[in-house]
């Protein structure tokens, strides 16, 4: 009976480490690009099943280099709002020349340094202003930040420009100017920027008038006063005006 006792636990032993082989096989199966392309070849599932497993290691050799707080409890009371004083989800991040923007959703939008891994500063230049988008001029190295303040009732979008020089420094509030101060952009006008064509186009919904500005020197280059125009699209060297007419059975476009 020993004998056979002997034999059943050599059994199991050679069970385990055949799976343990097993396992480790598929281990390093996995990790090789020749054989997932095989396998997604011969699985029935074909590409359904290869995005399945290739889908976990999209992220698999990204690691953390650095964690940047966006909030801080000692100069919370610089805020004069009290939901800029609470911690909230970052919504928006920006990286230009060795420095990252981080915009949370309360609006405030703080400035840190690649090198040192510090907060430079808070863009918000003053204790009632709620920023509600970034943009990264790679033109003239400036960053924009599009604004509602508490003083007209969260009503306006206002435009700064602020060099990324200044912000090194700390002092946003020294160096940025304020742009578009002409037009009337409260809801549901708007301002967009346009990298890839090198244009910004706002839109005034009180008087109806769409305007078209160069991103470089943010001189005005069209203006179109038309209720009728739903939409714009700008791409190089055409300018799309999409109408909207109460015939709604064709789409006029010019």
């Amino acid at each position: 009976s020993k004998d056979v006792c002997s034999c059943l636990d050599f059994g199991g032993e050679s069970r385990k480490k055949q799976r343990k082989w097993l396992v480790e096989r598929e281990r390093l199966l996995s990790s090789n690009s020749f054989h997932k392309i095989l396998r997604r070849e011969m699985s029935h599932q074909g590409n359904l099943g290869f995005v399945k497993r290739a889908s976990s290691e999209r992220f698999k050799r990204m690691n953390v280099r650095q964690m940047f707080n966006t909030y801080d409890a000692r100069d919370s009371e610089r805020w004069k709002l009290s939901f800029l004083r609470k911690r909230s989800k970052v919504v928006e991040i920006v990286g230009a020349q060795g420095m990252i923007f981080a915009l949370a959703h309360s609006g405030v939008c703080a400035a840190f340094s690649r090198e040192t891994n510090k907060r430079l500063c808070y863009l918000n230049t003053k204790d009632d202003e709620v920023v509600r988008s970034l943009f990264y001029n790679k033109n003239n190295n400036t960053l924009i930040t599009v604004s509602v303040y508490a003083n007209d009732n969260f009503s306006s979008l206002k435009c700064r420009s602020t060099p990324l020089e200044f912000i090194r420094r700390g002092k946003p509030q020294e160096g940025g100017m304020p742009l578009f101060q002409e037009e009337s952009l409260q809801w549901p006008g708007f301002v967009e920027f346009d990298d890839v064509n090198g244009k910004v186009l706002t839109y005034n919904a009180k008087e109806h008038i769409y305007k078209v500005f160069d991103l470089k020197n943010y001189n005005l280059l069209y203006k179109i006063s038309d209720e009728t125009v739903g939409e714009i699209k700008v791409s190089p060297g055409i300018l799309l005006l999409i109408h909207e007419y109460e015939d709604k059975d064709h789409v006029p476009l010019k």
